[in-house]
């Protein structure tokens, strides 16, 4: 046996193996989100690249049971087949858990009703009521060099998420559009308001508009009136020269207002999911000292500005923020079932979920 074959086979073993004990409750408004495994996904990639899905539904809704978890949102690729007899099968396996799903689905999907219909079949056929969904997949300081392109993004989703609307209604889905640091609350309320419907909202996420230099509670107070589902996470700033660095980091641990973020919610919808969204992962960069952070606004705004650093900035972390990169495999993993692990307790047992 070859290096490389050692070690692609011993990944694989780690990705299989390295799961937690069954929790002892479960709750059933508690969810995790798929995008909370970025190393697992990784390493089942690399151990097995002929694998489609890397990491399929069965193995996911079994790590988020593991986890105490009555939700898992999953992402729609995520299923192997839409086959009838395979949809049955995972909603067998849900029933069996008394378990309940949300599919993450590409904005594209929403573009046409021919790529949207199959994943409308298959959520029937699972139960699912609830989509999360992500008009931008990168961050609007990184991905717009200019107000124009920003724009024309902004114009055909606008158009998009309102053409959709009928759709989603035809289905009986509700989308939640999530503030994935690309529309401040206030653009992505107008949306929504213009809009008007039960069947188009928001996934509020706890921590996004953070790099937009948004205070997440007065986030959630906007969106509160349109929350379909909910990314829960907190988050830790840390100073550089050009900007901040933000983390994910364990609930409890950063300066997230979680427990009042949820009050919130939850005066708008009793029954709202509270999902986790624990990314595992380097710091990440937020340069809003400099012109290009800038670029998709008017002007500099000095207002926002000097109330984030007044606020959220004043509650920097003073040790270093968390790091992945140099791990060993078996750690990186190690480290995000701990955090996993640690959030699902702090989100059962404190914020009471």
């Amino acid at each position: 046996m070859n290096r490389r074959t050692f070690v692609s086979l011993s990944t694989a073993s780690l990705v299989a193996s390295a799961l937690p004990a069954q929790a002892k409750t479960s709750s059933k408004l508690y969810g995790i989100a798929w995008t909370s495994i970025p190393i697992r996904s990784s390493q089942a990639r690399q151990a097995n690249p002929n694998k489609r899905p890397p990491v399929p539904a069965d193995e996911f809704i079994e790590l988020c049971h593991s986890f105490g978890a009555g939700i898992s949102q999953m992402g729609f690729e995520q299923l192997a087949s839409t086959d009838t007899d395979y949809l049955k099968s995972i909603r067998q396996m849900l029933d069996q858990r008394e378990m309940t799903l949300e599919l993450g689905v590409s904005a594209r999907a929403l573009e046409s009703e021919e790529v949207f219909a199959p994943v409308a079949a298959a959520a029937k056929e699972l139960g699912v009521e609830r989509l999360r969904i992500a008009c931008l997949s990168g961050r609007r300081y990184e991905t717009f060099a200019e107000m124009k392109k920003w724009q024309e993004f902004a114009t055909h989703w606008k158009q998009v998420l309102r053409k959709s609307e009928p759709m989603l209604k035809k289905y009986k889905l509700r989308a939640g559009i999530e503030n994935h640091k690309d529309w401040l609350a206030d653009e992505q309320v107008e949306i929504l308001k213009s809009i008007s419907s039960p069947y188009l909202g928001a996934c509020v996420d706890f921590g996004n508009n953070v790099s937009l230099l948004e205070d997440s509670l007065e986030v959630a107070r906007k969106l509160a009136p349109y929350v379909i589902t909910t990314h829960l996470k907190d988050m830790a700033v840390k100073p550089y020269d050009e900007g901040f660095e933000l983390s994910e980091v364990t609930l409890g641990e950063g300066s997230t207002p979680l427990k009042q973020i949820i009050d919130v919610l939850r005066k708008s919808r009793r029954d709202l999911p509270i999902v986790l969204e624990m990314i595992t992962r380097d710091p990440l960069k937020v340069p809003y000292k400099t012109d290009k952070y800038w670029a998709t606004y008017p002007q500099r705004d000095n207002d926002r500005i000097q109330k984030f650093e007044r606020g959220i900035l004043t509650k920097s972390w003073t040790k270093p923020l968390p790091r992945i990169s140099g791990l060993l495999a078996e750690q990186a993993l190690a480290t995000e079932n701990d955090n996993l692990r640690r959030c699902s307790e702090y989100a059962r047992n404190v914020l009471k979920v």
